[in-house]
């Protein structure tokens, strides 16, 4: 279970939202909407602990996740810049991943799973902004873990990776996992929570 309660976020002077809250249990897919500015990626950066809340609390099954390791462990960020190495090969990108988990057996199904082996020896910097991004998120079948937090995932997909990165994230949630996703356009054939940053905009 992942909660929250209260969570505000402030810039400045101005609060972005506040009193946000909401209880996601196994199974759960949490789509964040609003436009751009509304606090989506704030929202996000909170949850993953990347940057502080002006209030509020959160709790990773039942413990806080202040100094939570089995938070840190079960948690995978992947945020609007795709966070791949560039001077490495793609393979080298997943292997980084796939040893922190010890699941380098996993990383030709990642590969293929993103049409990504006839790439997997060629340096990241030469794949275009789409390619890498498909790079990124082979990361999450690397590194199976049990929460997903994602920062406009399609981003610089086509039509095909986005389909794939649908299918995967709701793979993930049928297999016991839960998934918050911040996307102008995902929508899933899935039952899926949808939450108006709008709705606590101060």
């Amino acid at each position: 279970m992942f909660a929250c309660e209260n969570i505000a976020c402030e810039r400045g002077n101005s609060t972005i939202f506040s009193e946000l809250g909401f209880c996601l249990q196994p199974e759960s897919l949490l789509l964040l909407k609003g436009p751009n500015g509304s606090g989506k990626t704030s929202l996000l950066r909170i949850l993953a602990g990347l940057m502080p809340s002006a209030r509020g609390e959160m709790f990773w099954n039942d413990a806080p996740v202040m100094g939570n390791d089995d938070f840190k462990k079960e948690l995978m960020y992947i945020g609007h810049k795709s966070g791949v190495k560039t001077n490495c090969t793609v393979y080298e990108n997943l292997a980084f991943w796939a040893q922190l988990h010890d699941t380098e057996m996993l990383i030709p199904a990642a590969l293929k799973f993103f049409d990504l082996t006839h790439f997997k020896d060629t340096p990241a910097a030469h794949l275009s902004a789409g390619w890498q991004r498909r790079v990124a998120l082979a990361r999450l079948i690397v590194a199976p873990c049990k929460l997903w937090m994602l920062d406009e995932p399609t981003n610089f997909l086509d039509e095909d990776a986005v389909i794939l990165t649908a299918s995967l994230i709701e793979t993930r949630v049928k297999q016991g996992g839960i998934v918050i996703v911040a996307s102008h356009i995902m929508n899933s054939a899935i039952a899926a929570h949808t939450l108006y940053m709008g709705d606590f905009r101060v």
